[in-house]
């Protein structure tokens, strides 16, 4: 027990000498929090500058672009002549969609057939392309039942009965757990937990790799020799200081961009634990099978840049190849996404993310016992190298010296 709390210690004192580590554990997840916090806090996009192209300029098409207008997703900033003009304005950021009416929408509609209008957008960003496409198409049904029940009331129906004739089969919509569509309620929490996952496996991945190069293994091991209390409590040390974060993160995604926390404050911490002690666990793992830090956080980087694709974050996991949907199990990442839906999202217990947890459980205990059992053979090497040879041979450090001082010589000479 003495050993563990000493070499606790001892690792607290090396990364405060090292104030820059514990610096960028907890400023880069914090920065990357407000920084989607204050980007996402609309929950919308709002004010998507659309150009009109009018071949059949009347009341009608004015009623149309004024509906436009008044809706807070959009805002025409003018009219164009043609095609070729909207396509250009396009290029050069003016505008991001259009409306385009062909030269006979107000005839057919006085005639009582069905007019088209040209809902155009620039899906090169697929967050604008989709929001016109979706918000565009109620605002267009709006105007289209309003000017349908105008004409039938003009007709000398009344206003309930040309509503019945439009619209015989009446439904409304209701969206559970993200009434309003607000994208900031996945998006922050998936970026800030990447964000984590990187930073905390880059610097775990550090951790026993560097004790070789640095020249502080013997320290180490002056303390205790055993391998499985010296990745144990790294583990702890890393874990506390991602903990720290998180909960700042957390706080200041709650607290102060309103995302909300519909669970249990003890599921989620417990949740939130498990995930980030597998990330150490991986960081530890990658530490113990590199020669050198360098080759230990390389390793760390590209392991984990794929994980926010491949979690289903940023696109369904089930919509992924069968390959790529078995490849994203091995990331924690992916299993913190479900369990944030369930918990945070839905207000689920323990009993939703039992299976989510037993993986994340299940990647801690393996990389952990690995992380152990790797470490321990390097040790042994180690100290075998150590060790002079026997029957008086040279030990491999005296024969470096050795050639070291042969070389010297024949430089002289």
């Amino acid at each position: 027990m003495k050993a563990i709390a000493k070499l606790f210690l001892w690792e607290w004192k090396y990364l405060l000498k090292r104030p820059r580590t514990l610096i960028l554990m907890v400023l880069i997840p914090l920065f990357v929090t407000f920084l989607c916090g204050e980007s996402y806090s609309q929950g919308y996009f709002e004010n998507l500058k659309m150009g009109v192209v009018d071949y059949s300029y009347s009341k009608q098409t004015r009623e149309v672009v004024e509906a436009f207008r008044q809706s807070p997703y959009f805002d025409i900033v003018g009219y164009y002549n043609d095609e070729d003009e909207i396509s250009e304005a396009m290029k050069n950021g003016e505008i991001v969609g259009c409306l385009i009416f062909p030269s006979d929408f107000t005839r057919k509609l006085q005639q009582g057939q069905q007019a088209e209008v040209l809902l155009g957008s620039n899906a090169v960003n697929m967050g604008y392309g989709s929001t016109i496409n979706l918000k565009g198409s109620e605002v267009l049904g709006t105007v289209s039942t309003q000017m349908a029940v105008k004409s039938l009331v003009a007709k000398g129906d009344t206003v309930q009965d040309a509503l019945a004739a439009m619209n015989p089969v009446g439904f409304y919509t209701r969206q559970w757990y993200n009434p309003t569509n607000n994208f900031s309620y996945f998006l922050t929490f998936g970026f800030v937990a990447a964000t984590v996952q990187q930073t905390l496996v880059y610097f775990a991945a550090i951790s026993l790799a560097r004790e070789k190069t640095s020249g502080h293994l013997d320290e180490v091991r002056a303390i205790t020799k055993s391998s499985t209390i010296q990745v144990l409590v790294k583990t702890v040390v890393y874990l506390l200081i991602s903990l720290a974060a998180w909960a700042a993160c957390s706080f200041v995604i709650y607290r102060v961009y309103g995302i909300p926390m519909r669970g249990e404050m003890m599921v989620w911490l417990a949740y939130s634990t498990l995930f980030l002690l597998a990330v150490v666990a991986m960081g530890q793992f990658f530490s113990a099978i590199m020669p050198n830090p360098v080759l230990a956080t390389s390793l760390s980087l590209v392991f984990t840049s794929p994980s926010l694709v491949l979690s289903g974050y940023t696109w369904p996991t089930l919509a992924l190849p069968e390959l790529y949907q078995g490849l994203a199990q091995v990331f924690p990442l992916t299993h913190f996404v479900i369990g944030y839906r369930n918990v945070a999202l839905t207000g689920c217990g323990f009993e939703a993310i039992g299976q989510e947890m037993t993986v994340l459980g299940g990647i801690s205990v393996a990389c952990l016992l690995l992380s152990i059992v790797i470490w321990h053979l390097k040790m042994v090497h180690y100290e075998k190298k150590k060790q002079p040879a026997q029957a008086g041979e040279p030990s491999e450090v005296e024969s470096a010296i050795s050639a070291e001082q042969g070389e010297s010589v024949a430089a002289e000479l």
